[in-house]
């Protein structure tokens, strides 16, 4: 431990043993050692490890798998978000994957989503806001607005597991053509921390996405919400070769 520090013991745990897994110190299993163990290293009580445990998992550095142990988070390779596929196709790697539906609303569009759809104002609309996760561990809300009109039945197609994407390609034939995307910080609201197993207020990653057909007709907009210790951005730039 550190002499003379003012930080208390638990947070000198937490801080050595995330220093450590930054500096890759672990092996590939991504293990850390037992609270047992832990005591005894750093000469604490075992609340004085597991607060800086839980600290570390509640950071998104750690995660706790029951009768199994402690290990570190992947999360390299985790989304490939400039990709223009869903957002389910686009985590790269990790376990498994699934989606959760948070809430699902039929509507009618106010100018700002209507202008955005490109729709009339008061047309009906589909709000779907979902939960991805691997392993259980919440990396990003997506919500998602479409219109019914050009999709009519697409509300009554969803579950947790239905990819739209699929569904959007598969049984309305429609091609995507562009995926727009800009990038900003937000932070987390009471309803998105409960979602997203976070803090209130902790900083996220937000893209607001805008996807296009051939025709250059809004298909749908998403605001994407990411836990930034838990995910990857990745871009790829091309080489612009002459028509």
């Amino acid at each position: 431990m550190v002499i003379g520090s003012t930080a208390s013991l638990h947070e000198q745990v937490r801080a050595a043993l995330a220093q450590e897994i930054q500096d890759g110190r672990y092996d590939d299993s991504g293990r850390i050692p037992s609270e047992p163990e832990l005591c005894e290293r750093f000469g604490v009580s075992r609340i004085t490890v597991r607060r800086a445990v839980s600290d570390l998992e509640e950071l998104g550095i750690v995660r706790r798998r029951q009768g199994a142990g402690t290990f570190i988070t992947k999360r390299s390779d985790v989304l490939g978000t400039m990709a223009i596929g869903g957002f389910a196709d686009q985590i790269s790697e990790g376990g498994e994957k699934s989606r959760a539906i948070m809430r699902a609303v039929t509507t009618t569009a106010d100018a700002a989503r209507a202008s955005a759809l490109g729709i009339p104002t008061g047309s009906p609309i589909f709000v779907l806001e979902r939960v991805f996760r691997i392993d259980g561990l919440p990396l990003a809300l997506d919500r998602s607005v479409y219109s019914l009109d050009r999709y009519p039945g697409f509300a009554e197609r969803i579950s947790d597991d239905t990819s739209t994407y699929r569904v959007l390609r598969e049984d309305y034939g429609v091609h995507f053509a562009e995926v727009r995307r800009e990038v900003r910080l937000g932070y987390t609201t009471a309803q998105t921390a409960e979602w997203l197993q976070r803090p209130e207020h902790e900083p996220l990653i937000v893209i607001e996405k805008v996807a296009l057909d051939r025709d250059g007709a809004v298909i749908h907009t998403s605001h994407i919400e990411s836990v930034p210790s838990r995910v990857t951005l990745r871009t790829v730039a091309y080489e612009e070769r002459p028509a």
